[in-house]
C-alpha cells in the first residue's frame, strides 16, 4: 500500500512539474521577449505599442494552439500525420520558389503575411514527430531503419537547403530519436548514427562561408570582426553581466549590442541582465522539462503516446543544447531559437502546440 501511494504521488508530481515548468519557461520568455522589443524599438525610434503587441500576438497564437492540441486526441493528429508531413513537405519546397517565400540574410526559410513571417521548416518538426511515431508503432524494429532514414533524411535535406542547417539537426536528432524509441539496438543504430555524424560533417563543410562560420568558434577572437562577431558580442555580455546581472533591459545586449538578441541569441540577454545566476535558473528550468518528459514518456502505457513524448523531449534537448551551446562558444553558430524563450514567433507557436499534446496525453491517460 505504501508502495502504491509513493507512485501515485510521483506521478502527480511529474504533471504538475510539467505544467508548472512550461509556464514559468513561457513566463520568463515573455517577459525578456517585451523588454528586449522594448529597448530595441526606442533604439529604432519605431513604435513601442506595436512591437510589442507583435509579440503579444504570438504567445496568444501559440496558447490558443496548446490547447488546441491538447483537445484533440493524439489518435487523430496520427492518423493525419501522412497529410500534416506531406502539407509541410510542400510548404518547404515552395518557401525556396522565387517570389513565394521571403529571403533574409541569404536564407529562403520564411511566408510573409503582412507584418506577420512564418517558418515552415518549425512546423515540420511537428510534423515529423507525428509522422515517426505512426511508423515505430506500426512496424517491428527489422523494419524500421530504412523508412525512417529515407523520410529523415528528404526532410533534414530539403531544410538544409533552404539553408538552415540547425533545423535539419534537431530534425536528423529526431530520426535517431525514432529508431532508439522504436527499438532498434547495437549495430543498426550504431551504424546510422555514424553515417549521419559523417554526412552532417560533409554538409557542413560544403560551402566556404559555411566552413569558416562552423570553424570560426574555435577561434573567436581572430574572427570577432566577422564571423564571429555576434558570439564575441555575446561572450562580452555574459562577462559584463557578473553574478546577478545589471537588471531587466538595463544591458547592453537589449540595445542592439549583440545582433538577433531577442531570437536566437536572447541566452546572452539573460546572462547581462540576469547574470550567472538568472542563466543557471534558465538552463535548470529547461533540463528538468526534457527530464521530465523523458520520465513520462517512460510511464505512459500507449506506444504511439510514448513515442510521442519521448521525441518532443529529444526536439527540446536538442535545440536547446544548439542554441546555447553556440551562445556561450561551445558550439557552432546554428541559427534556432532557444525553445520558449526566444521571441521566435513560429517557433513559439510550433513548441507550445507540440507540448499540447504532451498535455493531452496527460489528461487522457493515467500513467503507469
Amino acid at each position: 500500500m505504501t508502495t502504491y501511494l509513493r507512485s501515485a504521488v510521483d506521478k502527480i508530481r511529474l504533471r504538475a512539474a510539467f505544467y508548472w515548468l512550461v509556464l514559468i519557461l513561457l513566463t520568463a520568455g515573455a517577459i525578456l521577449e517585451v523588454a528586449a522589443a522594448y529597448v530595441a524599438t526606442i533604439a529604432a525610434h519605431a513604435s513601442v505599442t506595436s512591437l510589442i503587441a507583435h509579440e503579444l500576438l504570438w504567445l496568444v497564437i501559440g496558447g490558443l494552439a496548446f490547447v488546441v492540441m491538447a483537445a484533440v486526441p493524439l489518435r487523430v493528429w496520427l492518423k493525419l500525420a501522412p497529410l500534416i508531413l506531406l502539407g509541410a513537405a510542400a510548404m518547404l519546397l515552395a518557401v525556396m520558389l522565387p517570389g513565394v517565400g521571403r529571403s533574409v540574410g541569404g536564407a529562403d526559410r520564411w511566408f510573409q503575411f503582412g507584418p506577420i513571417q512564418v517558418q515552415p521548416s518549425e512546423f515540420a518538426k511537428l510534423a515529423l514527430v507525428l509522422f515517426l511515431a505512426r511508423l515505430v508503432t506500426s512496424r517491428r524494429p527489422t523494419q524500421l531503419v530504412g523508412p525512417v532514414i529515407v523520410v529523415t533524411a528528404l526532410m533534414a535535406g530539403v531544410i538544409f537547403l533552404e539553408p538552415d542547417m540547425g533545423t535539419a539537426m534537431i530534425v536528423f536528432s529526431l530520426g535517431l530519436g525514432a529508431l532508439y524509441v522504436g527499438g532498434v539496438r547495437g549495430r543498426a543504430l550504431t551504424v546510422v548514427t555514424g553515417g549521419s555524424v559523417f554526412i552532417g560533417i560533409i554538409g557542413a563543410f560544403s560551402s566556404t562561408y559555411r566552413r569558416l562560420r562552423l570553424l570560426s568558434f574555435l577561434h573567436p577572437w581572430r574572427y570577432r570582426a566577422s564571423y564571429s562577431y555576434q558570439e564575441v558580442q555575446a561572450l562580452n555580455s555574459f562577462a559584463s553581466g557578473h553574478l546577478l546581472g545589471t537588471g531587466l533591459g538595463t544591458g547592453l545586449a537589449n540595445w542592439g549590442y549583440v545582433p538577433n538578441a531577442q531570437t536566437d541569441f536572447i541566452f546572452a540577454v539573460v546572462g547581462q541582465d540576469f547574470g550567472l545566476l538568472g542563466s543557471v535558473v534558465i538552463l535548470l528550468c529547461i533540463v528538468a522539462l526534457v527530464i521530465v518528459m523523458f520520465q513520462l514518456s517512460e510511464h505512459v502505457t500507449d506506444p504511439a503516446e510514448r513515442a510521442v513524448i519521448f521525441l518532443i523531449a529529444v526536439w527540446l534537448m536538442v535545440q536547446t543544447t544548439l542554441n546555447i551551446g553556440a551562445v556561450i562558444g561551445l558550439l557552432p553558430v546554428t541559427g534556432v531559437p532557444l525553445p520558449l524563450i526566444s521571441a521566435g514567433g513560429s517557433s513559439t507557436v510550433v513548441t507550445l502546440a507540440a507540448l499540447g499534446i504532451v498535455s493531452g496525453v496527460l489528461r487522457r491517460r493515467k500513467i503507469a
